[in-house]
């Protein structure tokens, strides 16, 4: 059975891959490394997979300083405006494909393939939390960074959730291309 919808042939998985790990490499390459100069090497917020303090918040902030928290702002969170939802529609459409590809219909595969919009709105959340304690500091409210750190936690287990289920699927997808029945 051909899949006929463009966005989840093997050519458009492939070049989404690009284009989203493209943007992904620029931001661990380029603009966390160059908003974190200014940090004496602290990891930014959205680095910290298990989340964060309020003291932690404070002292990431106090160490980026004006110009610091000025990049973050206009380089950083730019960029991380564009790839949650690069990443949505890229790791869909690959869970899509690899379903297809491994006949995977069953309702949990669907769970699977739809949790990187998930992870999408999570960091998003995740940003808007980050963007208002760059222009509250120095006056943050416990709550605003209580809240922020656990969307990043949330992003952070999703990811991780979706990165395992589409592992299976992969492994999957392998097995039935592979390994002839005997």
């Amino acid at each position: 059975m051909k899949n006929t919808h463009w966005l989840f042939s093997g050519k458009s998985v492939l070049v989404l891959l690009l284009i989203t790990n493209t943007l992904y490499a620029i931001m661990l390459t380029y603009s966390i490394p160059k908003v974190m100069e200014y940090t004496d090497l602290l990891p930014l917020f959205d680095m910290r997979p298990t989340g964060y303090s309020y003291q932690e918040a404070l002292m990431l902030l106090d160490r980026l300083g004006a110009e610091g928290r000025h990049l973050y702002l206009s380089l950083q969170l730019v960029l991380d405006a564009v790839y949650p939802i690069l990443f949505a529609f890229c790791y869909f459409a690959l869970s899509r494909w690899l379903m297809a590809k491994g006949q995977l219909i069953k309702g949990f595969w669907w769970a699977i393939a739809l949790l990187p919009f998930l992870v999408c709105l999570s960091d998003y959340a995740e940003n808007i939390g980050i963007l208002c304690m760059l222009l509250q500091y120095p006056n943050l409210s416990d709550i605003l960074v209580t809240v922020a750190s656990v969307l990043t936690q949330i992003k952070s287990y999703l990811t991780l959730i979706y990165f395992l289920g589409v592992t299976i699927m992969a492994l999957w997808v392998v097995k039935i291309w592979f390994v002839k029945p005997r």
